[in-house]
């Protein structure tokens, strides 16, 4: 008797092991679905959190923008770019300004880069263009690091306007 219920009770062990087993692949397959359909839309809710602050990012950069530049009649060009950086979690501003200077048809571009919550400059570049085509470059600056050129601050603030 003793023998017939191992042996019984294996057999019952054996089927449940085998059913269980059985369901196996398909139970790793859901689970691997599940996995791709929880990472699809854990990276569409970061996408509309990125859109959010990008929008976010923009308004606060036209407000501050509008508070602190105006237009006088010198003044040629006055444009504003901005650009959340969400490495830093910052929202940056580029405000570029042309404005005439005498002797005409002489004038100025001025460009700076500001952190718009926190109201600082991060980076200036003025550059002086003269009656007779000559250029000079008068400041060149991003956080610290000096240079020479529009390009070489162009590279500069690229780090921070560039994700």
């Amino acid at each position: 008797m003793c023998g017939t219920q191992i042996i019984w009770r294996l057999s019952i062990l054996t089927i449940t092991l085998v059913a269980v087993g059985c369901d196996t692949p398909d139970r790793l397959s859901r689970l691997e679905k599940q996995g791709l359909e929880l990472q699809t839309k854990v990276s569409k809710d970061q996408a509309a959190i990125d859109y959010d602050l990008q929008a976010q990012c923009s308004k606060d950069a036209k407000t501050w923008f509008n508070e602190n530049w105006g237009r006088d009649k010198d003044t040629q060009l006055l444009d504003e770019t901005n650009h959340f950086n969400k490495a830093q979690s910052k929202c940056f501003v580029v405000v570029e300004c042309h404005y005439s200077r005498p002797p005409a048809p002489s004038w100025n571009n001025n460009i700076s880069m500001w952190d718009v919550n926190e109201n600082v400059k991060y980076a200036d570049f003025s550059e002086s263009h003269y009656i007779d085509f000559r250029n000079e470059v008068v400041t060149c600056a991003c956080n610290g690091k000096s240079c020479k050129t529009l390009e070489e601050f162009s590279g500069l603030i690229s780090t921070y306007t560039s994700n």
